[in-house]
C-alpha cells in the first residue's frame, strides 16, 4: 500500500459535519423516492472514509464497499461499527487483474485509473462486479473519477438479475463524453434524475440531451450525482416527490 502523509490522509476521514452534508445530498433523494429496501444489499464503489457506506447500513439489509487506495483505512472501520457491512480491498472496472491505479497525493480525493495529472501510480487489484458473488443487489453507488462507465458495463449480469437503482457520479471535469453515458443507461431501460440539494427538488431528464445540459450546469446544483431507475423499479414520477427531513 502506498504510503502518504497523515496531513493527506487525515483529508479523507469520517467526520459527523461530512456525514450530515453528504446525506444531505442525494440520500435524501433515495429515501424520499422510496428506493432504499431494508431487505436488499448495496454496493459501494468508492467508498472511501465511508460516509455512504454508513448511511447505506442504517437503511438496507447488506452493504459491500469497495475502495483501493489507501483510504480503505477509514473503509476498513464501517465493519468496527456494523456487522451488515463487508469491505474490499479492491479496484471496480470491466476487466479483472492488477492495473494500475493513480492516488491524488494532495487531497486523496481524485483517485482512480485516470491520471488527474499529479496522481502517484500504485498497482492495484481490479475486479468485475459480475464475478464477486453477489446478490439480491437493490442500489449500486459509483464514484470512480471517470470510469463508472467501466464498472457498469462489468456489471451487466446484476442488472440482467437485479435491475438495481445506481447513484453515479457523472461529472464534467473527469467525463469526456457523457452523452455516450446516459445513452447506455437509457438503452437498458433506466429512467434518469438527479437532485437539486438546495430547491430540494428532484429533476428528471426525460432525454439524453437534457442530461448532458444538466452535468455542466453552473455551480453543479446536483454535486454532479446522477440517479439511475430501471423501469421495472419505477412506481411513478418521481419528480412529484414530497422531500422531508430522512433519519441519519
Amino acid at each position: 500500500m502506498l504510503k502518504l502523509d497523515q496531513s493527506v490522509l487525515n483529508k479523507r476521514v469520517f467526520t459527523e459535519k461530512s456525514y450530515r452534508k453528504i446525506t444531505n445530498g442525494f440520500p435524501t433523494a433515495l429515501e424520499c423516492m422510496g428506493l432504499l429496501e431494508k431487505g436488499e444489499q448495496c454496493i459501494d464503489v468508492g467508498a472511501a472514509a465511508g460516509l455512504m457506506s454508513t448511511f447505506f447500513a442504517k437503511k438496507m439489509f447488506h452493504v459491500h464497499a469497495y475502495e483501493p487506495s489507501p483510504s480503505f483505512k477509514e473503509t476498513e472501520k464501517l465493519t468496527e461499527q456494523f456487522n451488515n457491512v463487508s469491505v474490499y480491498n479492491l479496484a471496480v472496472s470491466n476487466t479483472e487483474g492488477k492495473k494500475t491505479f493513480y492516488i491524488d497525493n494532495k487531497r486523496l480525493s481524485q483517485n482512480g485509473f485516470l491520471d488527474p495529472g499529479w496522481g502517484v501510480p500504485m498497482t492495484v487489484d481490479t475486479v468485475m462486479l459480475d464475478n464477486q458473488n453477489h446478490s439480491n443487489i437493490g442500489l449500486i453507488k459509483i464514484d470512480t473519477e471517470g470510469t463508472e462507465l467501466d464498472v457498469i458495463k462489468g456489471a451487466t449480469g446484476i442488472i440482467k438479475n437485479n435491475f438495481p437503482t445506481f447513484v453515479v457520479e457523472i461529472w464534467d471535469r473527469n467525463t469526456k463524453d457523457p452523452g455516450s453515458w446516459f445513452e447506455y443507461m437509457e438503452e437498458m431501460n433506466y429512467q434518469m434524475y438527479w437532485y437539486h440539494v438546495k430547491q430540494k427538488q428532484i429533476i428528471r431528464c426525460k432525454t439524453v440531451d437534457e442530461c448532458v445540459r444538466d452535468v455542466s450546469l453552473p455551480t453543479h446544483p446536483h454535486d454532479a450525482d446522477f440517479i439511475f431507475v430501471h423501469e421495472s423499479r419505477s412506481t411513478n414520477d418521481y419528480a412529484t416527490c414530497l422531500i422531508s427531513p430522512v433519519t441519519i
